[in-house]
C-alpha cells in the first residue's frame, strides 16, 4: 500500500536529481570536449554554444543586478485605444428615407432634363 501524505519521508525535494543532472551534465560536456580536442570537429558547436550562453545568461544577471525582495519592474504602457476610435467617422449624414408613394424612390431614379438648346455639347440637333 502507498504511503499516506502524513507517513511520507521528507526528502531533499529532487536535490538528488539535481546533483546528478549537472553531474552527468558536465561529465558528457567533458566527453564531447575532448572529442573536439581529438579532432572531431563535429563537436565544435556542443562545446561552443552551451559555453557562450552561459556567459550571456551571467552577464545577463549582472547587468540586472540583485533583486532580493523587490518586484519585477513594471513598464509604463499606454492605455489602450478603444476600435471605435479607429474606424472612420461617416463624413456625410444618412439621406433620410423617402416618402412610400414617390416613383423615385421606388426606382425610377433622377429624372435628367434634355437639353433645349441646340449646340450644347452631345446633342443632335
Amino acid at each position: 500500500m502507498g504511503l499516506g501524505r502524513a507517513e511520507r519521508v521528507a526528502d531533499d525535494a529532487g536535490g538528488v536529481w539535481i546533483i546528478t543532472g549537472w553531474v552527468v551534465g558536465c561529465v558528457l560536456y567533458a566527453g564531447v570536449a575532448l572529442a573536439w580536442y581529438a579532432g572531431f570537429s563535429a563537436a565544435a558547436p556542443l562545446v561552443v554554444i552551451p559555453a557562450v550562453l552561459v556567459v550571456m545568461v551571467g552577464a545577463g544577471n549582472l547587468i540586472s543586478g540583485r533583486r532580493s525582495g523587490r518586484p519585477a519592474p513594471r513598464f509604463n504602457r499606454p492605455d489602450p485605444v478603444p476600435i471605435s476610435s479607429l474606424r472612420p467617422s461617416p463624413q456625410v449624414p444618412p439621406a433620410p428615407p423617402a416618402p412610400a408613394g414617390d416613383s423615385a424612390a421606388a426606382g425610377a431614379g433622377p429624372v435628367v432634363a434634355e437639353a433645349e438648346t441646340a449646340g450644347e455639347p452631345g446633342t443632335d440637333r
